[in-house]
């Protein structure tokens, strides 16, 4: 009750920065590649091209869409025309590599990158931390930025004080538990030399 006040709670965030919508377009792009049997395979490749501007992403996209696009011409160029089994083997064999390639990779790279971006998001503050209330050390050839001026020293921690003046309800409290108190002491060393 008199101690030391306590520090405001600091709302602390969630473990990771996946929100409802990141989710969502990690399932949207991969229900797209799957629903699809492929043939937009490459939409979840260009979403991660586009967010982590890496060369390899693009090249990776590239491949991914050529590939598409030779699935679906395939299927328009033969189209009623029955395939032979070596033929609907290796159709399916790269539809199979196409969709569990691009999920895969897509999945595996994005949620690395969203918890590298966990990583290095600033630190939480410890609560009770007070940017303004900092100490600076004095440089030996003046201030180098003019604007900035040197930040107070923090303020010095009051012992808790005790309360000024008791009403006579805690005054009367006071002198039944002394009272209390020596019945019990009186008790305990009867009981002693019996």
């Amino acid at each position: 009750m008199y101690g030391p006040p306590q520090a405001p709670q600091v709302p602390q965030p969630s473990k990771s920065p996946a929100s409802g919508g990141r989710i969502a377009l990690l399932a949207l792009f991969s229900a797209l590649a799957l629903l699809s049997c492929g043939f937009l395979a490459w939409a979840p490749m260009l979403r991660l091209a586009i967010v982590t501007r890496r060369a390899v992403d693009w090249v990776l996209f590239g491949v991914t869409f050529l590939l598409s696009a030779g699935l679906f011409a395939y299927a328009v160029v033969t189209g009623d025309k029955e395939a032979t089994t070596t033929e609907a083997l290796v159709v399916v064999g790269i539809m199979v590599v196409l969709v569990a390639g691009s999920i895969t990779y897509y999945l595996v790279t994005e949620i690395r990158r969203l918890d590298r971006s966990v990583a290095a998001a600033p630190a939480l503050r410890p609560p009770g931390y007070d940017p303004s209330a900092a100490v600076t050390v004095p440089s030996p050839i003046g201030n180098p930025n003019p604007y900035v001026g040197p930040v107070a020293a923090p303020p010095a921690v009051r012992a808790p004080q005790p309360p000024a003046a008791h009403g006579p309800r805690i005054d009367q409290v006071r002198a039944e538990l002394d009272e209390l108190s020596d019945l019990l002491r009186h008790q305990r060393e009867d009981d002693g030399r019996a």
